[in-house]
């Protein structure tokens, strides 16, 4: 079974998967990804600051980007 890696990116905070994890396929790696991500932007606690971005990618074991999901703390005045 192949290897998915969760790489997350904070601002200026970078949080590189060397483990990964054993899944099925790509449609179980975003399953995960996006209750990881969920479960991470749980966890900052109010600490993402204006005008900063979240980011989590998703890469196979071959270090291709699959998916990205971001979010962005934006001021609109």
């Amino acid at each position: 079974m192949p290897r998915y890696f969760f790489n997350v990116y904070n601002g200026t905070e970078r949080h590189v998967d060397d483990v990964g994890e054993v899944l099925l396929g790509c449609r179980e790696a975003w399953h995960e990804a996006t209750i990881s991500a969920g479960q991470s932007l749980r966890g900052l606690d109010g600490k993402l600051l204006l005008g900063s971005d979240w980011c989590m990618e998703v890469l196979d074991e071959s270090g291709h980007k699959l998916y990205s999901l971001h979010v962005s703390a934006t001021v609109h005045e």
